[in-house]
């Protein structure tokens, strides 16, 4: 991992300071362990869609994961992932985007916090963040995601950085899913 920039999150009248890192290969096993245990955590598991090792394999090598990490720890207190999807996971599919478009199409793929760090308003924060960097990259046009629709702060999230539900359909495996959509107006320059 390599630290992008210091960031700060805040709750009523304090402050985590953190540092953000984007994702590595080598960052595997502390990525794969950190989903373990939210995966743990989450009360509710149909919110919740781990992604296998090949996925996060797939998912470094096209997009990005970054890291929060406050100060002093090892583990993060929060990841996020976003990728440019292949052909047939590609969620422009859904609302029928023409084939020579699902290239402009990037995921914000998975999200994760682990419970101690709840509160921070870091998902919402990072949700905007990977927006605006995506949004910077010269090839997005469209930001996608899926979410529970009974997830609500994670739809809260999506909805902050612009996100807005275009559909509901089941997905992985039977689930009940938002697709939540974004048009970049000044996308693929």
């Amino acid at each position: 991992m390599k630290a992008v920039s210091s960031i700060s999150f805040f709750r009523q009248t304090q402050t985590l300071d953190c540092t953000l890192m984007q994702m590595e290969q080598s960052d595997l096993p502390l990525i794969l362990q950190f989903q373990q245990q939210t995966f743990d955590a989450v009360e509710d598991k149909d919110t919740f869609v781990p992604l296998s090792e090949q996925e996060w394999r797939y998912l470094l090598a096209h997009g990005f994961a970054l890291g929060v990490f406050p100060a002093g720890e090892k583990a993060p207190a929060y990841l996020i992932g976003c990728l440019y999807p292949p052909d047939e996971e590609n969620l422009g599919h859904e609302i029928n985007l023409p084939p020579e478009k699902l290239g402009q199409v990037a995921h914000l793929e998975i999200a994760m916090a682990d419970p101690n760090y709840r509160g921070w308003k870091m998902h919402s924060r990072m949700c905007a963040l990977c927006v605006e960097r995506l949004r910077q990259d010269g090839r997005t046009r469209y930001v996608m995601s899926t979410v529970a629709p009974h997830n609500l702060p994670s739809r809260r999230a999506l909805e902050h950085a612009g996100l807005h539900s275009a559909m509901e359909k089941e997905k992985y495996g039977g689930k009940l899913r938002c697709i939540m959509l974004l048009e970049l107006a000044d996308g693929c320059r």
